[in-house]
């Protein structure tokens, strides 16, 4: 299951890399689909961040934070920063060659709800401490998974 996950998140930030120097790419847009928001971003360099919330509002709800970093896995996990603040998640690493997938799962859904609650004030989040994920339009999310291609 989990090779499947990182398959799927490999493919789908390459398909988003590959979408945003091919075309001009929303970023910065929520969408809605089965009960999950997804969300691209960027990190400092340009590079692409999916953000999914499943459940947001639910005392199911979680977070997955997916991004594509050149270097060699790290030997022990890192911790995911929001805000400045360490917030407990899984992290899963995939080497792809010269490059890494690096994702973030968080489970605590009080923690993702607190985090829906604050881009719900059009406030933005600053996760790793270069990466803004932005409220833009949360509230009214489109439809589907992303822009299309």
């Amino acid at each position: 299951m989990i090779n499947l996950f990182k398959l799927f998140g490999f493919v789908l930030l390459l398909s988003h890399t590959f979408n945003a120097t091919a075309q001009q790419h929303e970023y910065n847009v929520w969408y809605e689909k089965d009960a999950v928001l997804y969300n691209v971003t960027q990190k400092a360099d340009g590079s692409p961040v999916m953000v999914s919330i499943s459940q947001p509002g639910f005392k199911t709800a979680n977070l997955t934070i997916s991004y594509l970093s050149s270097g060699k896995c790290p030997a022990e996990p890192i911790q995911l920063e929001v805000d400045r603040r360490q917030i407990p998640s899984r992290y899963v690493c995939s080497q792809q060659g010269a490059d890494k997938i690096e994702h973030f799962l968080v489970g605590d859904a009080g923690c993702v709800n607190s985090l829906v609650k604050k881009l719900n004030t059009n406030a933005y989040i600053l996760l790793q401490k270069d990466i803004k994920v932005l409220a833009s339009n949360i509230r009214t999310p489109r439809y589907g998974m992303g822009s299309p291609f």
